[in-house]
């Protein structure tokens, strides 16, 4: 039976949706040179948080109380794992091989020119992004490193599920280990491995999010509050260690923030429209990247004006959308289309 929707889930993966294109729109003014700051739309920081780490860490949270709330009662891993790679590498497909061609076009070359060709695999399964980031170069064209990592997870969450049904403390005491183990880690390699994307240290925010499903976490207003003070006392103070720790909590206390509040703000066009930006998140993500690159290069960015910049920023949501929408309906073509040949061939087996 199909189970009810959560609309906590729908409006933290919204806000953490239009929290990334912020970041990468941002960012053209950021790395400009000289950067121009000022031109920023909205803000750049929460918490003390570049807001893009923020916004993913909102993501990893709400994968995993998403991923417990709907194989809370049942995890057949032949089934689990058919429905995640169906939910990731068609629609991820589509969009690197017309990225691939259209870039084919314009410059009359590969991508990619001089990087051994068997390393195309790592775009084949999602690991490009990931490897890159990480110092290895691949043909990456978009998916960025946040892609491998979410295929990770999805490759560990029934293992993650059955400790926590069966042994949620050794359950606690492992993602403690292990996140400590992948931060040592970072510092130890000859090569700095960036911490953000290193699967361990992303556990403790996915295993958040299973036990807030698990455990039927509610949000009163003093938790709220709470969780609030520690946002607001980490962007105040600002402290210096680790970016990675503070990421963690900075992560957890917001998504609690933010569930109390989509209980306030609940009615039926925030619904509709955190729905909608819900169902469409994954073709915004896959095609976002690109689309700020390619619309961003086309202006001089050192001499809009804030205002311009803002009217930019729109601009660009609406093509990211347009994109985001032509994306979503090829897959959903192409599946169908996939689904009646299969359903022809068994038909002339018979």
């Amino acid at each position: 039976m199909k189970k009810e929707r959560l609309f906590y889930l729908d409006f933290v993966r919204a806000i953490a949706a239009l929290a990334i294109v912020i970041t990468h729109f941002n960012a053209r003014y950021l790395y400009l040179n000289p950067p121009a700051p000022e031109k920023a739309v909205f803000i750049t920081f929460i918490g003390n948080l570049y807001i893009g780490d923020w916004g993913v860490s909102l993501f990893f949270i709400i994968s995993g109380a998403a991923l417990m709330y709907v194989y809370e009662e049942k995890c057949q891993l032949k089934t689990f794992y058919k429905k995640r790679f169906l939910s990731i590498y068609p629609m991820f497909w589509i969009a690197y091989i017309t990225d691939f061609l259209f870039i084919m076009w314009q410059t009359h070359t590969l991508p990619g020119e001089g990087i051994p060709k068997w390393r195309i695999l790592f775009s084949v399964i999602g690991f490009d992004g990931l490897l890159l980031t990480n110092g290895y170069p691949t043909f990456y064209l978009l998916g960025e490193w946040f892609l491998g990592v979410i295929v990770l997870i999805y490759l560990v969450f029934p293992l993650l599920r059955a400790l926590l049904n069966k042994k949620p403390v050794l359950l606690l005491i492992l993602t403690a280990v292990g996140y400590a183990g992948g931060l040592v880690l970072c510092t130890q390699v000859p090569y700095p491995l960036a911490p953000a994307t290193l699967l361990f240290v992303r556990i403790p925010e996915l295993v958040f999010g299973m036990f807030f499903v698990k455990y039927k976490g509610k949000v009163t207003w003093k938790t709220a509050a709470l969780a609030l003070a520690v946002v607001l006392v980490n962007w105040i103070v600002k402290p210096g260690f680790s970016a990675s720790i503070q990421t963690t909590y900075v992560g957890i206390t917001s998504f609690l923030v933010c569930v109390y509040v989509s209980n306030i703000v609940r009615c039926a066009p925030v619904e509709y429209i955190c729905g909608k930006l819900s169902k469409y998140s994954y073709a915004v993500f896959l095609v976002h990247h690109v689309i700020i690159a390619k619309v961003m290069g086309k202006f001089n960015l050192t001499e809009i004006s804030v205002g311009e910049s803002y009217l930019l920023f729109m601009g660009v949501c609406c093509v990211i959308t347009l994109f985001a929408g032509i994306l979503y309906l090829a897959h959903y073509f192409v599946m169908k289309g996939i689904a009646c040949m299969i359903q022809r061939v068994k038909s002339k087996v018979r």
